[in-house]
């Protein structure tokens, strides 16, 4: 045999150890049968989802509604507030006045805190249903468009911090996980 010959056989076994190791292999998360995983950029998702943008503007526009309507109604206390003080300091008011003034004042702060807490709650509200409504909307899109695919996991690939975003029923190994670390403990 030649050496030319023997050197062609050893570079194509080469080669093909070489394409072996890198070739990318397709992910089991199961002995039964190959799970087809995909991920996804959420990142961008949360950049460019129509959906998205137009949910968060509107609740941009709601936040600053709130405000100008906390503002406006508070005016009105805050002004009061501060003529008692002004009223309170000015000497003239007797003790039983500023007793009446502080009393006031202490009313009209717990008005204005809570004014400020429903306000709060109400945009905490209004952000909640637009959150549910993005989950309910990407939940079904994923959950139609993994289908027709044939994907059974779409993972999140971002730092917007969700893990899976998508999963069939049959790779949810959550009682499985869960039983197995509780016989740890045991």
């Amino acid at each position: 045999m030649s050496n030319k010959f023997v050197l062609g056989v050893i570079g194509v076994w080469l080669v093909a150890l070489t394409y072996c190791q890198l070739s990318p292999i397709q992910p089991r998360l199961s002995d039964q049968s190959g799970v087809v995983v995909a991920y996804i950029h959420g990142d961008t998702l949360r950049q460019e989802m129509d959906l998205i943008v137009s949910l968060e503007s509107t609740l941009r526009e709601s936040m600053y509604e709130l405000d100008s309507l906390l503002k406006q109604d508070s005016e009105p206390l805050q002004l009061e507030a501060q003529e008692l003080i002004v009223f309170a300091n000015s000497g003239s008011a007797t003790a039983s006045e500023i007793d009446i003034a502080s009393v006031r004042v202490n009313e009209i702060e717990q008005i204005l805190q809570k004014m400020q807490y429903e306000a709060e709650q109400t945009f905490a509200f209004n952000e909640s249903t637009m959150q549910a409504a993005i989950a309910a909307h990407l939940t079904e899109t994923l959950r139609v468009f993994s289908e027709e695919q044939g994907i059974d996991v779409v993972l999140n690939w971002g730092l917007s911090g969700e893990g899976v975003l998508y999963g069939t029923e049959a790779i949810d190994v959550t009682q499985e996980v869960l039983s197995a670390l509780n016989k740890t403990i045991d």
